[in-house]
């Protein structure tokens, strides 16, 4: 039978792996954020810009 402080170590080790592993997909899931962000903010541009020539293209010629 083991004994307590190799059992205690092994949970420690084991703990500080998963903290690696999810601090890893924090910053993978950081990254695809501000990507999507971006995809995002560069939509909303194109948006009002097609809506505003819309808008212009309706407007009566003065």
């Amino acid at each position: 039978m083991p004994s307590m402080r190799a059992v205690l170590e092994t949970r420690q080790k084991a703990a500080a792996a998963q903290v690696k592993h999810l601090e890893a997909e924090l910053q993978r899931v950081r990254a695809a954020l501000a990507d999507a962000e971006e995809v995002h903010r560069r939509r909303v541009i194109g948006l009002e810009q097609y809506l505003e020539a819309l808008a212009e293209e309706d407007a009566p010629s003065t």
